[in-house]
């Protein structure tokens, strides 16, 4: 199944009335403010992308040095075969450096709060990398208690790695 899931069948109902309290919640504080993750729609998302190029934004900078340095180390590490998850996924820029250094990885499942996003970004890895299985999760990785997806499947030679 390479489609992008929901954590939760009542998904819809469940995040309505979880945003209703956080908003409610919310305006009665002061100062008033409401949980971040409600901004990360499409546009948020795109927001968020665009900080993390801008000069006085250093920790992707610095993140990425990190992992170009340690990509080859952390994949020999992992083997083949396994499964790399990542919580709050975003657009995976970053986790190209991962993919490319991993090209007997087994699939990857990006989590990620915001769908538009989560499904382009998808589609752009499927697009780069085809033979990858790409297994997207729309949740609040915060409140997801199991990753929903098989990973024991016939696809899988050591997803017991995770």
């Amino acid at each position: 199944m390479n489609v992008s899931l929901l954590a939760s069948d009542a998904v819809d109902l469940g995040d309505r009335e979880e945003f209703r309290a956080a908003v409610l919640e919310g305006l009665a504080r002061t100062p008033r403010a409401i949980p971040a993750k409600y901004l990360y729609d499409a546009r948020g998302s795109e927001l968020f992308d665009a900080i993390c190029e801008l000069p006085e934004y250093d920790l992707t900078r610095t993140e990425t040095g990190i992992l170009a340095r340690c990509a080859p180390e952390l994949a020999r590490l992992a083997g083949p075969g396994c499964a790399l998850v990542e919580f709050g996924s975003g657009s995976s820029v970053k986790t190209r450096l991962l993919l490319d250094a991993m090209p007997d990885l087994a699939a990857y499942v990006p989590i990620d709060i915001s769908r538009q996003h989560l499904d382009a970004t998808a589609a752009r890895l499927r697009r780069d990398y085809p033979r990858l299985r790409v297994e997207p999760v729309c949740a609040d990785y915060r409140a997801l208690a199991a990753v929903p997806i098989d990973l024991n499947g016939p696809d899988m030679k050591d997803a017991a790695r995770l």
